[in-house]
C-alpha cells in the first residue's frame, strides 16, 4: 500500500498595527486641506502566507511578527512623515508601497501591506 505524504496546509494569517503620524501632500494645491500638516491615526495590517509548520501548527509567531516590523513601525510612528526618507510625498499609496518594500526583505512570508488612514479608506499593495 502506498503511503500518502502529509497535506501542506497553507494559511493566511493577519497582524495589525496603530500608528499616529502627521504629513503634508506637498505636490497638492494649497487650497486642498491635505496640502496643510495634519495627523492620522493609520491603521496597518500586513497579509502573510504560507505552510503551516507540522511540527508548531503555525505559519509564524505573531511576536515574532512585531518584532520585525518594530525597527520600520518606530520610523513612522509619532513622526512628520514627510521627514522620513523615501517619503518625502507621503501619500496613503506611497506609504503603503514603502512599508512593503521595507518589510518584504524581512518577512519573505509577506505578501500584503494594507494601510487605512481613516475608518472607510485604505490602500493595498501590491494588488493581489
Amino acid at each position: 500500500m502506498k503511503s500518502k505524504a502529509p497535506k501542506i496546509q497553507t494559511v493566511e494569517i493577519k497582524k495589525s498595527f496603530s500608528i499616529e503620524s502627521a504629513r503634508f501632500l506637498p505636490n497638492l494645491p494649497s487650497s486642498h486641506p491635505c496640502a496643510h500638516t495634519h495627523g492620522h491615526s493609520f491603521k496597518i495590517t500586513l497579509r502573510l502566507q504560507g505552510a503551516i509548520d507540522a511540527k508548531i501548527g503555525w505559519l509564524i509567531d505573531y511576536n515574532d511578527i512585531t518584532k520585525t516590523a518594530a525597527p520600520v513601525m518606530k520610523k513612522i510612528d509619532h513622526k512628520l512623515l514627510n521627514d522620513v526618507p523615501g517619503l518625502k510625498n507621503p501619500t496613503t499609496e506611497n506609504i503603503t508601497v514603502w512599508l512593503f518594500e521595507k518589510l518584504k526583505p524581512m518577512m519573505p512570508e509577506l505578501v500584503q501591506v494594507i494601510v487605512q488612514e481613516t475608518s472607510d479608506t485604505e490602500c493595498s499593495y501590491p494588488v493581489l
